[in-house]
């Protein structure tokens, strides 16, 4: 009977991985975290995954959060701080598509984009930033005009001209919650430039998460090797639509911007996994 008792209690999984989020933004995170769901499939031990949603999460916060052991992984932008301070998964969650940039931006400053050919003409415009994101260290290291503001924020202050244009990866634009804010603040994708960049999101532990990290990783390790995260890659509708735009639009113009946050150890992860590789 004792025996019964102790195998009766004992859990179901080894460790809830805790995750947060911005609340009703799930969505805009999906591929992100349906990926790491994946890879515990494939990583030793039983995991299951948890959303936190916490209202107005930026990744300050979320950093936040993690020391203060509310949470035990967070997604977040790469960082030379976030891999020196904390245990970072070596996958980058998109293959580089977060630093493929569209610009949104109003109806009258369209043809104003229009004349955009290179990095020098960029300057001649402002690029609304959010305040915690990397994109906006990586603009302003190119001598861009960036306004910062929180996240969910920017679409208002461009309907209010605060600056010209803001910026989302290209597989994020069609996802429903952005359509929407697009719609509702009357503003529009501006769809003959792309700023691209080596950047992309990952997950992060604290360091006394040793164990946990080396088992996320070997997760991630055999899913690709396997080939199961080329599948879901493929078969995302968000990336199903990034590379649907990407070949709809053959005369795209590219203007390409250094990422000064990127060591070798990372750009050379990057561009093991990146998009068309």
């Amino acid at each position: 009977m004792v025996l019964l008792a102790i195998l009766v209690s004992k859990p179901l999984y080894a460790e809830t991985l805790k995750v947060p989020l911005p609340a009703g933004r799930e969505e805009h995170y999906a591929l992100q975290t349906g990926l790491l769901e994946l890879a515990l499939t494939y990583a030793p031990g039983k995991h299951r995954l948890e959303i936190v949603a916490v209202d107005g999460l930026s990744q300050k916060r979320a950093f936040s959060l993690l020391s203060e052991g509310e949470v035990n992984v967070v997604l977040a932008g790469y960082s030379r701080a976030a891999e020196h301070d904390l245990l970072q998964i070596d996958f980058p969650l998109t293959k580089g598509l977060q630093g493929y940039r569209l610009l949104i931006t109003r109806a009258d400053n369209l043809k104003m984009l229009d004349r955009i050919e290179n990095q020098a003409d960029l300057r001649s415009i402002c690029i609304g930033s959010g305040n915690s994101w990397v994109d906006t260290v990586i603009l302003k290291h190119a001598g861009l005009c960036v306004t910062g503001g929180p996240g969910l924020s920017l679409y208002d202050m461009l309907e209010n001209k605060r600056f010209d244009a803001m910026h989302l990866a290209i597989h994020e634009v069609k996802t429903g919650n952005v359509a929407k804010l697009i719609k509702q603040h009357d503003l529009a994708v501006y769809e003959n430039l792309l700023l691209r960049y080596p950047y992309d999101f990952y997950f992060y532990l604290g360091k006394d998460s040793q164990s946990l990290h080396d088992e996320i990783e070997q997760g991630f390790q055999a899913a690709v090797k396997d080939g199961a995260i080329d599948r879901y890659f493929i078969e995302h509708p968000m990336i199903s639509a990034a590379i649907g735009f990407l070949r709809d639009h053959p005369g795209l113009h590219i203007i390409d911007l250094d990422n000064p946050e990127m060591t070798s150890q990372t750009s050379s992860d990057l561009y093991r996994y990146w998009f068309g590789n």
